[in-house]
């Protein structure tokens, strides 16, 4: 009973003496804006949309997804000449960071789902002839292997010599057995990755719903030594050379690689801490957005994804997939090339034009110059993957890149933007900032005017096992003008009281 008269007469004084309070500092997590499936093409907007209301998800999350599916897609087969000399390819890397317990795995999957299906059926298609392949060359086999041990046993060196010619003949004439198709990747190591792209078109994904390629990429399997090169190149279809171990190395001449990943948010703090990763430019490839978590405000209704949608989407996927190759004049299979109509060149011209101008110092992109000086290329990505949806059932490389389509990329690209330059903030933020976040949103969900430190560390003992962490976020949200931090005089032997916390007032008032 003393303590809460203590408390409360404290409470009194620091109001009635009107104290002021320090200039209030938001917290690193700004209200960013929505993406509108909207600005995807007819099936492949259509299809984020469903897949959104069915799972109770943030639309970003589908339609990151899907642009990803289809960036797969359409790299295998488009890139974007924009202008004489200068052309991008179409794969995309994506982020989306939402909390555990979103359904990010069931997003993932409805979007992958028409890759797996396309991937069985050009299995089955194919196995008769695999067979046959097999069969015919284990033959071959047997018949070089006989004449090698006919020449082995053979004491006249001229015949000798001749059955072993014969043998060399046979086995370099042995048919190569078809390898059965692969567009994408949940878990591979960047030497494995360079083999799976050099026996699959040099066109891959990387698609994941957890954080783990970042592992990969820091050296899980390397003793800590970062393999970035492969990667990075596959981002930019720069010629790669691989070497797979005993096998023969394999010149990549335009890797593409595609990657989509959902991950916790936890996970992209600190990242550019790690070695190389900001420095080479990994991060700065990434189109990131930071969706809010609807856990808590869900209606946890069905609403299923409409069988015609679902269809339309399956269909529209495997049609880009289907694409036939461009033929070059070595008789190799090469990437048509989109062209962009006067209108959508000039639109592009001027979003890189301002991008340009906000890497100026003490612009908006001053710190952010290595995402911001890829983001006018990342735009006509985008821009060549839309293009390929809206003509997935035709030839997308007869027809120019329109002043509509390129304002459905930049449209997608101004949310992109805002998203990512907040991301790329998290990654260096203090860990603290993130403590202080949650003892801040634990304070608005209760709409606390004032609380102890005891009460505090009781309630949030899960995050903060020790009351030294707990006083951090405290003191960092008192920095920032959210609270203060009263310690109560004691009043005799025993435990001193708790010290006790006061909210701001206006925000105090706000919730009354």
């Amino acid at each position: 009973m003393g303590d809460m008269n203590l408390i409360k007469d404290t409470i009194e004084q620091a109001e009635m003496a009107g104290d002021s309070w320090p200039e209030l500092v938001p917290l690193d997590a700004p209200n960013l804006p929505r993406l509108d499936p909207v600005h995807l093409p007819g099936w492949a907007g259509d299809y984020a949309r469903a897949v959104a209301a069915d799972t109770e998800t943030p639309p970003e999350l589908a339609a990151g997804m899907v642009l990803v599916a289809c960036a797969t897609a359409a790299a295998r087969r488009l890139r974007v000449m924009v202008k004489p000399g200068y052309s991008e390819p179409c794969n995309l890397w994506v982020v989306v960071a939402l909390p555990p317990g979103n359904r990010k795995s069931a997003v993932q999957s409805a979007a992958t789902a028409p890759l797996l299906a396309w991937e069985r059926d050009q299995a089955t298609i194919m196995e008769p002839e695999i067979k046959r392949i097999t069969s015919e060359r284990k033959t071959l086999e047997a018949r070089a292997k006989e004449k090698r041990s006919k020449a082995a046993k053979e004491k006249d060196n001229g015949k000798a010599l001749v059955l072993a010619r014969e043998a060399a003949d046979i086995e370099a004439e042995l048919p190569k057995i078809p390898i059965q198709p692969q567009i994408w990747t949940s878990d591979a190591t960047p030497e494995r990755l360079g083999a799976l792209l050099a026996e699959h078109g040099e066109c891959m994904a990387w698609l994941s719903s957890e954080g783990g390629v970042f592992d990969l990429l820091q050296g899980r399997y390397s003793n800590g030594i970062p393999n970035l090169d492969l990667v990075l190149k596959a981002h930019s279809g720069d010629a790669e050379r691989v070497d797979r171990g005993s096998r023969p190395p394999v010149f990549l001449k335009s890797p593409r690689l595609s990657i989509g990943l959902s991950p916790q948010p936890d996970v992209l703090r600190g990242l550019v801490a790690k070695p190389g990763f900001r420095e080479r430019g990994l991060l700065g490839r990434f189109l990131y957005l930071l969706p809010p978590s609807p856990l808590g405000f869900r209606p946890l209704e069905s609403n299923p994804v409409p069988v015609g949608v679902r269809d339309a989407y399956a269909a529209g996927l495997r049609a880009m997939l289907d694409w036939e190759p461009a033929i070059d004049e070595h008789g190799d299979e090469s990437p048509h090339l989109l062209r962009l109509s006067e209108d959508a060149r000039s639109e592009h011209h001027n979003f890189a034009q301002a991008i340009e101008e906000q890497m100026q110092p003490g612009r908006e992109l001053e710190h952010f110059t290595d995402w911001a000086g890829k983001a006018p290329g990342a735009a006509a990505r985008l821009a060549g993957v839309l293009h390929g949806i809206k003509h997935a059932h035709g030839t997308p490389w007869e027809a120019a890149i329109t002043a509509e389509t390129m304002n459905a990329a930049l449209e997608i690209m101004a949310v992109i933007t805002r998203h990512s330059l907040a991301a790329l903030d998290m990654m260096g933020a203090d860990p603290t900032i993130a403590a202080a976040r949650h003892v801040w949103d634990w304070i608005e969900r209760g709409r606390l005017p004032s609380f102890t430190v005891r009460e505090a560390f009781n309630a949030l003992r899960g995050t903060f096992p020790r009351v030294a962490m707990l006083r951090e976020a405290l003191e960092a949200l008192e920095e920032r003008g959210y609270l203060e931090v009263i310690e109560l005089p004691s009043d005799g032997p025993g435990r001193p009281p708790s010290p006790l916390v006061r909210v701001r007032p206006e925000i105090a008032r706000a919730w009354r």
